[in-house]
């Protein structure tokens, strides 16, 4: 009996150490959960910053647009009308090119905006929630779909 009792003092000394190695894991994977969240909150606001800047730069270019529109009909028909019916042009030709000026004009702002309006759509927020999921599925042990 005095041969065992040295045995299982021997083999009882390593558990509080592999009890403090599993603590120390799980601490660490853990702080590496909250440092991946730290970054996607980071990656959001930031990309939160850059829709809300290009938002407001393409409704800008919306409303010039829209000005643009009004006004070169207006001046540009009035204008070229009446100088196109001064040399003998006939009316829809003197109204179409005023028309086609301000047509021009309205789909340059227009795709200005639409190039502005990628920069709203969070594609990196996206992605990385993406993989973040797709690696949780990947995990061992989560039984895979048939």
């Amino acid at each position: 009996m005095a041969e065992a009792e040295p045995g299982a003092r021997a083999g009882a000394g390593p558990l509080p150490d592999d009890a403090r190695a599993v603590l120390a894991a799980a601490r660490d994977a853990a702080a590496a959960h909250v440092n991946a969240l730290h970054a996607l909150r980071k990656l959001f606001a930031a990309e939160v910053g850059l829709a809300k800047v290009a938002l407001v730069q393409a409704l800008v270019f919306l409303l010039l647009a829209m000005v643009m529109l009004a006004t070169a009909y207006g001046l540009l028909t009035a204008l070229l009308v009446a100088g196109l019916r001064s040399f003998g042009a006939p009316w829809p030709l003197a109204i179409a090119i005023p028309l086609a000026l301000s047509i021009a004009l309205a789909g340059l702002a227009a795709w200005r905006a639409k190039a502005l309006l990628r920069h709203a759509d969070f594609e990196g927020t996206r992605r990385q929630i993406k993989l973040g999921l797709r690696g949780l599925a990947d995990e061992p042990g989560q039984d895979a779909a048939p």
